[in-house]
């Protein structure tokens, strides 16, 4: 498992890029060409190409692939180039992607500039685009050659890239349990959301959320057995973002699409499990100081029910899905009803108001 290295200011980052062997082609969304490029470009090796493509998940597509493996081997990449992922998770997913796959895999490294991509998405080696609004249908699992955490980019965030990021924040810490659950409650209880002291309390626990990660990726790289616990909240998840992806202007976020998936999860938890209701309540309120509930339209059901169905984490037909057996006893269901997947809907419905 590649190590995640906290870079402390810019003479570090520096020091860290300028090592890199051939070509760099620095990967970029409108956004992070925006807001982050310039906070390094001074400090990137001189010669270095830019390739910039459209914000957003609706954008992690193979026509956005197309692109990027023309503007390669356009500005003549090759087997010694590096990408140079500078983005969140969706650049981090088709970068990883479109790296591993042009001249059968070239080297790239991930410089997370979101807290979603901090904490989650650049780490654990898991690359990927969308096919019909199927989230991360294709793709590969291949490690970057690095991870650099630079904390000084979620200066750029907006609130809402926060609130985005917060969904992982609260799922790693629900499968740790114990210490890190009561911090990350204990902010949310003591800070206003979003706020300078909020922030800085979340950037101050950054290596203990990712290592909870770099832990489960480490003993299970390929998804064979305990990795499947870091989908908690993304089943349901998944299909309410492909749903809203496939029909609404304006797409739900990814960290909107888990949190209120780790509702509906966490319903099942205690309904199939042993999750308490104390605890349950403990989810709950702790997810709703970061998220406004509101309805999922009753005639949009069957249809998310069809993309939850058709997870690629089926097996034999049968859907698998982590749950909670306790707050930081995460376990794996099988076989669970569409009934049971309905109803947690409905109860993540009952919450409005």
């Amino acid at each position: 498992m590649q190590e995640v290295s906290f870079i402390p200011g810019n003479k570090a980052l520096a020091e860290k890029l300028i090592n890199c062997d051939g070509n760099i082609f620095v990967l970029m969304d409108e956004h992070t060409h925006r807001f982050c490029y310039p906070r390094i470009s001074e400090i990137l090796p001189h010669k270095h190409h830019q390739i910039i493509i459209g914000a957003g998940e609706e954008h992690k597509n193979l026509k956005t692939c197309e692109y990027i493996w023309k503007q390669l081997r356009e500005s003549g990449a090759d087997r010694k180039s590096v990408v140079l992922n500078l983005g969140g998770g969706m650049v981090t997913d088709i970068g990883g992607f479109t790296a591993a796959t042009y001249m059968r895999g070239i080297s790239f490294i991930n410089l997370p500039t979101s807290l979603l991509g901090m904490v989650d998405a650049s780490i654990g080696g898991k690359n990927g685009i969308d096919v019909d609004s199927f989230k991360n249908m294709v793709g590969t699992f291949k490690l970057p050659d690095q991870i650099i955490i630079w904390p000084d980019f979620l200066d750029t965030l907006p609130d809402k890239e926060w609130n985005n990021g917060m969904a992982e924040v609260i799922k790693h810490a629900l499968l740790a349990g114990n210490e890190l659950w009561e911090k990350i409650q204990n902010v949310i209880a003591v800070h206003e959301i979003n706020s300078k002291p909020f922030k800085f309390a979340i950037s101050t626990l950054l290596p203990e959320i990712i290592k909870v990660k770099s832990q489960i990726v480490k003993a299970d790289p390929e998804e064979k057995g305990d990795r499947i616990y870091l989908n908690f909240g993304h089943t349901i998840g998944h299909g309410l973002e492909s749903y809203s992806l496939a029909h609404d202007s304006h797409p739900i976020s990814h960290g909107e699409a888990v949190l209120m998936g780790m509702i509906s999860e966490g319903y099942l938890s205690n309904k199939l499990c042993d999750l308490s209701k104390d605890e349950l309540q403990s989810l709950i309120q702790t997810i709703r100081k970061i998220h406004v509930i509101h309805s999922v339209k009753g005639k949009a059901i069957p249809e998310i029910m069809k993309f939850v169905k058709s997870d690629k984490k089926r097996a034999s037909g049968t859907l698998s899905i982590p749950l909670l057996k306790h707050i930081g006893t995460p376990i794996v269901i099988s076989g669970i009803s569409e009934n049971d997947l309905i109803e947690s809907v409905h109860f993540y419905n009952s919450l409005v108001g």
